[in-house]
């Protein structure tokens, strides 16, 4: 094995114990209970999601549609994890998560800018970070944690994408955090926006030959990302055209209300504005000496920040998500900028200089997470993780899949009734000699399909958005079945072909490259 094998064979092992000490260190203080019950029930509740994506098992037996509003592609990946032991299943999960966000951040960085020493420096910062501690620690949403591993992935690809170096890296991350976290993925499409007009300002851009690749090349990436993402996105569109829902409004922390609450003497103020200025210089060096790709960086974290600490507010149209997938971008940014400035200052460093920082920057993150974990004053921990029951657990997600409280009317009183599920199936028992109203409370979705008796009849939406319909007199036995649309099927399989041919494409150009190169042959 090559000296270079060996040093990628040392990295990997330094970023999968540093990938063990963050879940060792998330597992000895999360207070389980309330951070990742929520997490664990989507994953679980992934059982039957190739059949349907109503899973009446769990989210209280409600027939939440929380997987028709929320991707399920990368997610699933947990769900082996999770199946037989949560404690240590879900560990495992998020160690490698952590581990993957490492080999992300390094392997990208270091395709983008040759430089082991700020590939490793920019991994571990990213990986690291506060705001990705708060993902885990606050947040109880896994989606927006693993769409951190994408990051560098389509941002890359829109480098590649905009030196006319190939398209196929962006395809890969926008199908990718489409299928993650769509929020996330429409933050980062608007960031890319203003790159169509800076790459004016290059002398690459100054012919038509580089705008028609590039249009070509643009025209490529989105059919691919319709076809690789229609399969959630299709669903989505269709099922919110008919019940137009809309999420919660997020609360974002209050920057502004922070920073006055600190109440500063005015000594450190100076010597805050002083550390200010000095950052703004060593920007402004950054703007100068580096490459146009650090330029535009640089251009669009000013208006991330303003977005990110003003959070403004648009009458008619909540933003609030859109500006917590901002944040993580622009924490993105802001380690690219910092692990720029820590390079142009080392440049000249001996190596030895260079591995005492990267071993006091693993440290001193390490330390940083470990202190605010603990601040934190956790109640339960992972231990009782297996004693959950996440098929009772329930959350007020968006499709107001509470409000049937799991209470059954009969002609409008409450009523216990005897119900039996199975993933995507829902039985009842009920008998009474005369025909009754019953409000079952699962949501309504158009495309059960209901059956009384073994015969087919038409439920109708309550005013709890609930499932309504008429018994016969006597004996019923009424079933209620979830299947995927035909439409849906159709989206499905597009979806795949779409994957498979992204996949073919990527290995057409890996053989060409072989074949170039006869020490491959």
């Amino acid at each position: 094995m090559s000296n270079r094998s060996w040093k990628k064979v040392i990295l990997g092992l330094v970023f999968l114990a540093l990938s063990i000490f963050y879940t060792v260190l998330f597992f000895r203080n999360a207070n389980f209970g309330q951070m990742m019950t929520f997490n664990i029930a989507h994953i679980k509740s992934l059982t039957n999601i190739f059949t349907s994506p109503i899973n009446f098992d769990y989210w209280n037996h409600s027939g939440s549609q929380i997987n028709l509003f929320s991707p399920w592609l990368t997610l699933l990946s947990g769900w082996l994890f999770v199946q037989f032991n949560v404690s240590f299943g879900f560990s495992v999960y998020l160690t490698l998560i952590t581990f993957l966000t490492l080999i992300s951040a390094y392997y990208f960085m270091n395709r983008f800018h040759e430089d082991t020493f700020e590939s490793i420096l920019f991994a571990g910062i990213y990986t690291f970070s506060m705001n990705r501690f708060m993902l885990v620690f606050s947040d109880q949403r896994i989606e927006n944690y693993l769409a951190l591993i994408f990051l560098p992935l389509i941002y890359y690809g829109a480098y590649e994408l905009f030196a006319d170096q190939g398209w196929k890296t962006l395809v890969w991350g926008e199908a990718l955090i489409v299928w993650t976290a769509p929020y996330v993925a429409l933050a980062v499409n608007l960031t890319l926006i203003p790159i169509v007009f800076l790459v004016l300002f290059t002398h690459l851009s100054h012919s038509w030959k580089y705008w028609g690749h590039l249009s070509v090349n643009f025209l490529k990436a989105v059919g691919l990302v319709v076809l690789t993402t229609i399969g959630f996105m299709g669903p989505l569109v269709i099922v919110q055209s008919q019940q137009k829902l809309q999420q919660v409004p997020v609360k974002n922390f209050d920057y502004l209300n922070w920073f006055f609450n600190l109440r500063i003497p005015r000594l450190q103020g100076y010597l805050l504005m002083a550390i200010a200025g000095l950052l703004l210089v060593l920007c402004l060096m950054i703007f100068l000496q580096s490459s146009f790709a650090y330029k535009i960086i640089i251009l669009e974290a000013i208006p991330l920040a303003w977005l990110v600490i003003a959070q403004p507010k648009i009458q008619f149209l909540d933003i609030s998500r859109l500006i917590f997938s901002f944040q993580s971008i622009l924490d993105f940014f802001l380690i690219l900028i910092l692990c720029r400035i820590v390079l142009l200052i080392f440049q000249e460093s001996p190596a030895i200089l260079r591995l005492l920082l990267l071993l006091a920057m693993i440290g001193g993150l390490g330390y940083f997470n470990y202190y605010q974990a603990n601040a934190l004053n956790p109640k339960q921990t992972i231990i009782a993780a297996d004693s959950i029951n996440y098929q009772n657990y329930v959350e007020n997600y968006h499709d107001k899949a509470t409000n049937g409280n799991n209470r059954f009317l009969v002609n409008g009183q409450e009523e216990e009734i005897s119900y039996n599920t199975k993933e995507s199936d829902y039985w009842i028992q009920y008998i009474n000699p005369k025909t009754v109203d019953i409000d079952i409370p699962i949501q309504y979705l158009d495309s059960y399909q209901v059956l009384i008796n073994n015969e087919s009849v038409k439920a109708i939406r309550s005013d709890r958005q609930t499932v309504r319909l008429k018994t016969n007199p006597g004996k019923n036995i009424i079933e209620i079945h979830s299947r995927y649309s035909w439409t849906n099927i159709i989206f499905l399989l597009i979806n795949l072909c779409g994957f498979i041919m992204l996949i073919y494409l990527n290995l057409k150009n890996i053989r060409l490259k072989n074949k170039k190169n006869p020490e491959n042959g």
